[in-house]
């Protein structure tokens, strides 16, 4: 069961398991940075993870947006989504009550082909750069989009503030953040030893996948199909 916990009892969680370091959760006299440590740590463990797919992070948002007659390219604008999709595994449009596909292409092969800003019609390509999606062709009706992938959270800002890495990756992002600052405030290899174990599993304990190895798990298991008995 995942814990629910927000930004500000993660940050003590930190600092209790660290020896009761306290003096992490404010910045240090002479750094001139506006975060502490510890609150620096969770940022950079939550960076580093939040590239890669669990079952917490993944989005399927249907009828994202709609496009527009005309409009070529789609930005936060459009949806905010846009640009905070670690990964993009597919982009589907409904046209006429059907579901298609659409192929992704570079962005200079729309470039090439995309020549007549004129030209419109029913989308069957798309590109992505610089935090936009490029149609091709540029449509010629208005068709809801859907994307799935991985998707960023809004970042912790406030005490209060919570999300999926504070609740069900809690144990990854806080063995991360103690072994980014063992490694580079405290400077302590056993802590960073420890931390490692934690995240990654013990290679002499099979069984021993750390939290990051147990999140992968259980997320292949969450997306498994299940076979079913047939009549032949």
């Amino acid at each position: 069961m995942a814990v629910s916990v927000n930004y500000a009892t993660l940050q003590k969680a930190i600092a209790d398991e660290l020896g009761d370091r306290q003096d992490l959760m404010s910045p240090l006299s002479d750094s001139g940075l506006t975060d502490s440590p510890i609150k620096n740590a969770i940022q950079s463990a939550i960076a580093k993870h939040e590239r890669e797919s669990f079952y917490f992070n993944e989005l399927n948002d249907v009828n994202l947006f709609n496009t527009v007659i005309g409009q070529e390219l789609y930005t936060t604008a459009d949806s905010a989504l846009i640009a905070t999709m670690s990964d993009l595994l597919a982009v589907h449009i409904l046209i006429g009550g059907n579901r298609y596909i659409l192929d992704r292409q570079p962005w200079q092969y729309i470039e090439t082909v995309s020549v007549n800003p004129s030209v419109t019609g029913q989308p069957t390509d798309y590109a992505y750069l610089a935090e936009s999606m490029r149609l091709y062709p540029i449509p010629n009706g208005v068709y809801p989009v859907t994307l799935t992938g991985t998707q960023r959270f809004a970042a912790l800002v406030n005490d209060a503030d919570s999300n999926a890495w504070t609740t069900d990756g809690y144990d990854l992002i806080r063995s991360e953040a103690k072994l980014l600052l063992a490694r580079d405030v405290l400077h302590d290899p056993q802590i960073m030893a420890e931390c490692k174990l934690a995240i990654y599993g013990d290679p002499s304990q099979p069984k021993d996948d750390g939290f990051l190895g147990a999140l992968k798990g259980e997320t292949a298991r969450r997306g498994k199909g299940r076979i079913r008995s047939t009549s032949f």
